[in-house]
């Protein structure tokens, strides 16, 4: 990067030749500059986050997003304006992170557009493509907002405008610009009432800020002589920085849980038919990209439906989901942080509540492969197991999927405690085993809850409320292990059949007790294996038996009960009538297990699961 821009001034030297005229290699360089600046204040993005959900991300998501962008353009970006633009907006879309990150890359590739097949510009040709990158922003959101990033682009873009009739250097252009930046962000306050309640202004727009005031800089003379070096020691730096504390927040958004992204390509995508498929999923919607490749970002609670319009679109190339919820409790008192898999049945409501991360399984239907519960929900799953000829097969995590979110869970928490499905019937304990090993051993515990399902779920349900509660590693191990000991579930299947087609059953024996009307009583005693515990006449025989087995576990104790099932409410209801008879002074929810459960239990399976709760909740063990 020695060469950046020498021929235009030299900065360096105190000379204050007139730069009147930008090509790609001095925008390579503007762009690396203004990058470098967002990476340096990150972490204070992150702290100020608070719209359009108070998820700390968007400091992450501007760096990843101009990153991309940077390092696409390389050390020996084109001396052409337009194919140095084209590939920075390129590489903006494809590393594009969040509702912020998707609105910068529309904004780059409607820059790209606005100047067309130039070599070099000037600064009216600059302004004008500006204003083009600002209206594109615009029009990729679903309900544009003021008080956003979308402000400030504005406010600066018309400035540039109104000056460029005036000045024919770009450091006169940009110092003015920067200004009209600075006071349409601190007017965002005004604009967006979360942002004046968290005394705050908005995370994007000063994220876009902080980039023109590198872009200042470097135009006053700070080139940066190697940029990739610098970028790689600010990222060094942060990854030494841990359990970042937000601001004051307000109270956790549960509109919508999920931000996915997906970038999908095709011939000749439209962004109105894209629109139209995608806005009743959710919100917060942006399309970033053009008629072969868009990135679309949304906040939605059906992941599996979004990604589905996706694929029928075009090939989804990459995609990604975020618990937005989790994001947002990070910054709460919680200091570990608790991990599951998709295996884990909890009620939405429990999941919302608790700082949870879950690594999914995977299910697959001949050569079809499904992510659990974010590419096939259990609706999706059952209509599948009546209609595929294939029978479905599960397979667990890889090392590399726990890695991933262990690094990430530990630039924000203390420690991590990893729970999950018994080990005797899953991998999964074994790739987080592998992963914990190569992240940070010290700092993650992986547990085998000895369970699954429902049972797996209240184990989770105890380490998570001890880590909100502020416990440390050792003390939410601890309440893990307390949990476990003291869960039981019960469970039973109306028909055999879905055992026998799986090859886990004899078929003979399967029509022998059809014949009968025998049900199997199916026990989780915490061995971490299924076991038998024989069998009763008719199935709500064996749902009463359910609900006796319950109690005697209970023995008298403060529980907590749940059940779940698969593609059965009305047999799940009446377990409840019974539970209720045996617990009438407590809650029974009621879950319907996901793709992982029902591959192997089959449709109709009804489960109950109770954990007598500890001493330290006031109640007696």
């Amino acid at each position: 990067m020695t060469a950046v821009g020498h021929h235009r001034f030299n900065a360096n030297k105190g000379e204050e030749r007139a730069l009147r005229t930008l090509d790609g290699v001095t925008f390579a360089a503007v762009m690396q500059a203004g990058t470098l600046a967002v990476l340096r204040e990150q972490d204070n993005l992150d702290l100020i986050n608070v719209f359009p959900v108070p998820d700390a991300d968007t400091g992450a998501n501007l760096a990843a997003t101009l990153s991309a962008a940077s390092a696409r353009l390389g050390d020996k970006a084109p001396q052409d304006l337009d194919k140095a633009l084209r590939i920075a907006a390129e590489g903006a879309l494809d590393g594009a992170r969040g509702n912020s990150g998707a609105i910068l890359a529309q904004f780059f590739h409607g820059f790209a557009e606005g100047a067309g097949n130039r070599i070099q510009v000037g600064t009216r040709e600059f302004a004008a493509a500006a204003v083009s990158g600002m209206e594109a922003a615009y029009r990729a959101l679903q309900d544009p907002r003021e008080g956003t990033i979308l402000s400030v682009l504005r406010a600066w873009a018309q400035e540039m405008t109104t000056r460029a009739g005036k000045v024919d250097d770009f450091r006169d252009l940009m110092r003015g610009a920067l200004g009209s930046a600075r006071v349409a962000l601190a007017d965002t306050p005004k604009q967006l009432e979360v942002l004046a309640k968290n005394h705050v202004v908005d995370a994007g727009g000063q994220g876009f800020v902080y980039f023109l005031e590198g872009v200042g800089d470097f135009l006053e003379g700070a080139l940066p002589q190697n940029w990739r070096q610098l970028a790689a020691q600010l990222t060094e730096a942060r990854s030494h920085r841990r359990g970042v504390t937000s601001v004051s927040r307000t109270d956790v958004d549960t509109t919508y849980r999920y931000c996915v992204e997906g970038l999908v390509a095709g011939r000749r995508l439209d962004i109105d038919t894209l629109k139209a498929a995608v806005i009743p999923l959710g919100g917060s919607l942006v399309i970033a990209g053009g008629a072969t490749r868009m990135r679309v970002h949304l906040h939605t609670n059906e992941p599996e439906r979004f990604l589905a319009v996706l694929e029928g679109c075009g090939t989804v190339e990459s995609h990604k989901v975020d618990d937005m919820i989790e994001q947002q409790l990070a910054g709460r008192q919680a200091v570990i942080a608790v991990v599951t898999d998709s295996t884990c049945d909890l009620p939405e409501g429990a999941v919302r509540s608790l700082a949870l991360s879950s690594v999914p399984l995977t299910v697959s239907f001949g050569d079809e492969v499904y992510l659990d519960r974010v590419e096939l929900d259990s609706r999706r799953f059952f209509d599948k197991l009546a209609e595929s000829s294939h029978f479905p097969k599960s397979s667990q995590p890889s090392a590399r999927d726990f890695e991933g979110l262990y690094r990430s869970l530990l630039d924000r928490y203390e420690g991590v405690v990893s729970v999950h499905i018994a080990a005797g019937m899953s991998g999964t304990v074994g790739s987080a085993t592998t992963a914990a090993s190569a992240v940070d051993p010290e700092r993650i515990r992986v547990v085998d809850s000895r369970h699954l399902s429902v049972a797996l779920g209240l184990i989770v349900e105890a380490a998570g409320e001890a880590a909100v509660d502020g416990a440390g590693l050792d003390e939410v191990g601890a309440a893990t292990q307390e949990a476990i000991a003291n869960t039981r579930a019960f469970g039973s299947v109306p028909s055999l059949d879905h055992a026998v087609r799986g090859g886990r059953m004899n078929a003979r024996a399967a029509r022998a007790a059809a014949l009968l009307d025998l049900k199997p009583i199916v026990v989780f005693s915490g061995s971490g294996k299924v076991e038998i515990g024989g069998a009763q006449l008719g199935f709500k025989r064996a749902m009463r038996n359910l609900a006796k087995r319950a109690a005697s576990f209970a023995n008298g104790a403060p529980v907590r009960v749940r059940v779940v099932h698969a593609d059965a409410p009305a047999s799940a209801e009446y377990l409840v009538e019974r539970l209720m008879e045996r617990f009438p002074d407590i809650d029974i929810s009621v879950v319907e297990c996901g793709a992982v459960l029902g591959t192997h239990v089959g449709p109709g399976t009804v489960t109950v699961a109770v954990r007598r709760l500890p001493q330290e909740q006031g109640q007696e063990a």
